[in-house]
Order: C-alpha cells, then structure tokens, then sequence
C-alpha cells in the first residue's frame, strides 16, 4: 500500500469525512495509515479561509474520534495529522463552500425612507434603494454566491462574476444573476411583484409557505418583465414598456449613454455615479465632446473607454481618486 497513488488518498481522505466511503475504500485507507508513513499527506489548501477549512476539518474528524466505538489505528492516525494540519497549515482540500459553516460576517441593513439611496456593496455592485424598502448585504462577499435580502423595490447593476453567482432573496422570491441589471419591485402588502430586466439575463424562483424554492425557474431577458398583478393572478412575463424603463431609471445614475456630450458633464456624472473624484487638467479637455455607452459598466470598463476617445496617455484609480495623464482635444 505503501506505493497508493497520493491522488486516491486525497479522495479516500474526502469520502471519509463526507460519509460516503465504502466498506472496501475504508479498508484501503486503514491499511495506508496502517503503515505510519514517515511524512503526512500534502493537501494542497485551494480557498483563502484556510481557519475555516481546518476547523471544518478538526470536528468532522472529533466527531468521529468521539464517538464510544473502538478507535482503530486509523482513527488515531487521522487525530494526528489533524493535529499537524492546523499546526504546520500544510494540509490541502477542496469542498463547496455551501457544506462550509460561515465565517462570522457583519450584516448590514440600509433604509431608503421614502428616498432614492444608493448603496455600493463589497463586489462593486451598485444598488439605488427606492421608497421605504431595506436591503441586507454582509460586509464580505465571502461565500460562493453572492447574497442579499430585499424588502422592497431596488434597482441593482451587478457586478459581473460568472463564478460567483448574485442572488436576492425577498419574501416570496429568489432571483439569481451573473451580473446583470434589473429593478425588483416587490409590495408585501399587496402580494405583488414585478422584475424588469434591462440587460443580461435573470433567473426567478418561486418559493412556498415553507420558504424552499421550486425547481422550476423562470428566464427573463432584456426589455422583459415578470410579474404578479395580483394573489389570485399566475406569474407571466410581459414587454416592459419605455414608460416602464424611464420610471425605473428616474431619480438614478444608472444610464451613462453619453452622445455628443461634454468632457465636463461626463465627468460629473462619472464622479456621482461611482463616488469618485477625478483630476485633469480642464485645460486639455475642455473642448472634448464624446459619443459613447458606458450604461452596465464597471469603473474601471469606463475608464477604458474614456482612455481610447481622449487618448489618455495613463489613468490611475486609487483610493477614490483618478488621475488623468495625457490625450486631449486641443
């Protein structure tokens, strides 16, 4: 056993912890500690919260340490390279991080009372809180998904991040993107909820009286909108009308289509959307007038734009502050 391949330990080692091991794989792995191995085995850590992975590891492996069954020989070999996992930090796994007990994270709630107030959460996403709504979002993104409760309406510009998916929960709905633009409007009161996309792609999930979701997911595209008018109505997916779009936007800097218009009111308008200061010398730009759609882009995507149409030699973002170096229309 002494020449097992390290890969078919790794594995062993994880169905054990898991409890799916077989009676047989068991066996191969007692047999491997069996032999003492002069150096423990290397489990490369693949998450940046190793505390969390070597607590995960620690009790999984207690809980099977304590248990009032006959410790073998495997039993105490795993308390030891426990042991010398969270001592040396060497060890190495890879897990979802949904089977992993979160670190404490600092949950913070935002209300709009009856105003427009715009929120930017830990991912860059940006948020325009409406009416009396409150949102919940944790100080760190620290998950495989991206979570937030809404009680309310909101219009959100998510952050694109294909590996980590953004999902809102509200009360009778769990809405999930990669990173899109879209407006919940959900009134509890009522029993009513709309979703209106404006660009991307939305997946919407009923829940029941118990809070699970259903397994059938609704798709909504640009220009669409899901609704539920009423209790006694089904939920559908209508056109959502330019009327519809201009309500949702009003009061907001989400749209950054810019035609024709001046380097001074691009800039001002960068500024309050992102919470930015950017320093040029008005001298070299003033007479600059730019024809661009940066709507559903991040800061540092527009800044590139602006780059190419002034010619910027450079641009630094740091600490909120951008300099601008270079270019112009003079």
């Amino acid at each position: 056993m002494s020449t097992q391949n390290s890969s078919e330990i790794e594995h062993l080692a994880a169905k054990l912890l898991n409890n799916t091991i077989t009676t047989e794989e068991r066996q191969k792995l007692e047999d491997w500690y069996a032999e003492l191995p002069s150096s423990p085995p290397v489990w490369e850590l693949t998450d940046r919260n190793k505390e969390e992975l070597q607590a995960r590891l620690l009790k999984g492996i207690e809980t099977r340490i304590l248990k009032p069954a006959k410790k073998s020989m495997l039993w105490k070999s795993i308390s030891v390279a426990a042991s010398f996992l969270l001592i040396a930090g060497i060890a190495t796994w890879t897990w979802q991080a949904r089977d992993l007990a979160p670190k404490f994270v600092q949950h913070i709630q935002v209300l709009s009372s009856g105003k427009i107030t715009k929120v930017y959460l830990p991912d860059h996403s940006i948020v325009w809180l409406k009416g009396n709504s409150r949102l919940e979002y944790p100080t760190i993104f620290s998950d495989s998904t991206r979570n937030v409760t809404l009680h309310g309406q909101a219009l959100f510009e998510v952050s694109k991040d294909p590996l980590h998916p953004f999902i809102i929960n509200t009360s009778k709905y769990v809405t999930r993107v990669l990173g899109t633009s879209f407006n919940i409007d959900e009134n509890s009161v009522q029993n009513t909820f709309k979703l209106t996309v404006l660009t991307g792609k939305v997946s919407i999930y009923a829940k029941n009286n118990k809070g699970f979701l259903s397994a059938r997911r609704v798709i909504v595209t640009p220009g669409k909108e899901f609704e539920v008018a009423s209790p006694e109505d089904a939920p559908r997916v209508v056109d959502a009308g330019e009327s519809r779009k201009l309500l949702i936007l009003h009061g907001t800097e989400y749209d950054m289509n810019f035609e024709n218009t001046g380097f001074r009111d691009i800039k001002a308008r960068i500024e309050k959307k992102f919470n930015v200061t950017i320093l040029a010398d008005a001298s070299l730009y003033s007479n600059c007038h730019i024809s661009a759609d940066v709507t559903d882009q991040s800061l540092d995507n527009t800044m590139k734009v602006l780059k190419s149409v002034l010619s910027l030699s450079n641009y630094e973002i740091e600490n909120g502050v951008i300099k601008l170096t270079g270019g112009g229309c003079n």
